[in-house]
């Protein structure tokens, strides 16, 4: 019986002792709610849209011109540097025949009207840029006919483009297009006539003659040339962060807000495609239905959201 009231007596402690435990234990704060994503929200334009196909082309100079020792003389001046642009008639060169060299200044007191002789100036044929520098400075003697430099016409410039055969139809009737240099100077240009020829990677070799050519170009830069695949007059646009896609890029949606705090997932179909805007064929949003264009990223659908301006 003694036992018995032990048992019950400490057990009546240990329950004290929890209880008051639990009575100085700190209560758990209270959980908040989750944070919600800050998103942008715009809204759907009706614009012109063009979705374009890129290429990459070279700079050449189809004519040239080689400008040569006229005569067999020493060079005594040489007025153009690589690359230097030059218009038609200008002095590049300067020689001195040997016949003159060898009489020297008595030239004049044999007979005055001998001044000129022997000097000879080597003019441009045509404006153009100084491809190649075959003499470089002054006191070489060079035979006749010798090469000196080239001129390539400027006026000639050409890019050539190979382009894949399946895509010929793109540059048919000589269309404009967009010619972007590496340092992002954008040039309108015109595709001209195939040439007779097909490259070893099976493609149509096509020159592109540039508008407006700014300044000198060097012959073969790579850029690259933009030429119009699809053109649509009256496309329902949003700018290109509003699709999603799932990892096969089969599917696409975009997250529409349907309160100031609710967005939910809109499966959309593709149409004309540029990499900023992007055509949205189905469904037809309204003027004030307002698509997630930040924060869009990983949102699951009914997504709770807060937006920002």
């Amino acid at each position: 019986m003694l036992s018995r009231r032990l048992f019950r007596l400490l057990g009546g402690l240990s329950a004290g002792l929890l209880a008051a435990c639990h009575a100085n234990a700190p209560a758990d704060e209270a959980t908040g709610p989750p944070p919600r994503a800050q998103v942008q929200a715009v809204t759907v334009a009706t614009q012109s849209l063009t979705q374009y196909r890129t290429f990459p082309a070279t700079s050449t100079y189809p004519r040239k011109s080689t400008v040569t020792a006229p005569v067999a003389a020493y060079v005594t001046g040489v007025q153009v540097r690589l690359g230097d642009r030059v218009t038609a008639g200008q002095v590049l060169f300067t020689l001195e025949t040997k016949e003159r060299r060898a009489l020297g200044g008595s030239i004049q007191r044999i007979d005055p009207s001998l001044k000129g002789f022997g000097l000879v100036s080597v003019t441009a044929p045509a404006s153009g840029i100084v491809s190649v520098l075959n003499i470089q400075q002054a006191g070489d003697y060079l035979l006749e006919g010798s090469p000196l430099c080239t001129v390539a016409e400027s006026s000639q410039l050409v890019f050539q483009l190979n382009l894949p055969y399946e895509y010929h139809a793109l540059a048919q009737g000589n269309p404009s297009c967009t010619i972007v240099l590496p340092d992002s100077t954008r040039l309108t240009g015109t595709v001209l006539a195939p040439l007779a020829s097909v490259s070893p990677g099976q493609s149509e070799v096509y020159l592109v003659r540039p508008t407006n050519p700014p300044g000198v170009i060097p012959e073969n830069l790579i850029v690259q040339v933009r030429l119009t695949q699809t053109r649509q007059p009256n496309a329902q646009t949003l700018p290109a962060a509003c699709v999603l896609a799932d990892e096969t890029l089969h599917h696409f949606w975009v997250m529409k807000l349907v309160n100031d705090s609710t967005a939910v997932k809109v499966p959309v179909t593709l149409g004309v495609q540029n990499p900023t805007e992007i055509e949205i064929k189905t469904p037809v949003f309204g003027p004030r239905d307002r698509i997630l264009s930040a924060g869009n990223y990983g949102l699951a659908d009914t997504a709770h959201v807060k937006l920002t301006r």
